[in-house]
């Protein structure tokens, strides 16, 4: 079981106890997504590369003082970089995923030298984002690799993976990180643990009622 992430606010139990969800993590190969999740559990963010169906858990909060803590399940599935494999190896978690982690790579090598890994990747996250199963679901997508010198600035990542387009009208949140210096990590988890643990107090105050 992971930890709280280092540096957020530490997580308690509090009087409305632990909302636990699950989150589904997409990215494309190479993009560092295994890395964010094992940075957010405040483990090595240098992990082997992801074969099969990992799935780790994190206790979090948004920080609220009488907020709910979220013991959030991340799985991270791994397969070969061809965009029908990795569409179809998401398709067996999309009804049981609470919101969605997108991981993209925002560096100006990419855009420069690997085009063709932004034309799969942006691909990949429309396919999913598509899925009726996700739609009405909250994305967080990190713009991972934000320590590096060439990392492009939030409004080019915005136009380079075609975002605003993809998520119309979707509940999503863009953030700049890195899970090397852990930048960014506990804004958007924040973020994403806010909008899962509102619903939470939503459903709680209907079954009351």
């Amino acid at each position: 079981r992971c930890h709280s992430l280092p540096g957020a606010l530490p997580t308690r139990q509090m009087g409305q106890g632990t909302v636990s969800k699950s989150v589904l993590v997409v990215g494309w190969n190479g993009v560092g997504k295994t890395a964010v999740i094992q940075s957010l559990c405040g483990r090595s963010s240098q992990p082997l590369p992801t074969l099969g169906v990992v799935r780790d858990v994190a206790t979090l909060t948004a920080g609220q003082e009488d907020g709910v803590e979220c013991a959030l399940e991340m799985v991270d599935v791994g397969v070969e970089a061809k965009l029908e494999a990795k569409t179809a190896s998401y398709q067996p978690f999309l009804s049981g995923a609470d919101a969605v982690i997108v991981v993209i790579e925002a560096t100006k090598t990419l855009q420069k030298f690997r085009t063709e890994e932004i034309r799969l990747a942006k691909e990949l996250v429309r396919r999913v984002a598509d899925e009726p199963e996700i739609r009405d679901k909250p994305f967080l997508i990190f713009a991972n690799k934000c320590d590096r010198e060439d990392s492009l600035p939030i409004s080019e990542v915005v136009e380079l993976f075609d975002l605003q387009e993809i998520f119309k009208g979707r509940t999503w949140h863009l953030q700049q990180c890195s899970a090397v210096t852990r930048v960014g990590l506990s804004a958007g988890s924040k973020w994403l643990v806010s909008k899962l643990t509102d619903e939470a107090k939503v459903g709680a105050s209907q079954s009351g009622a």
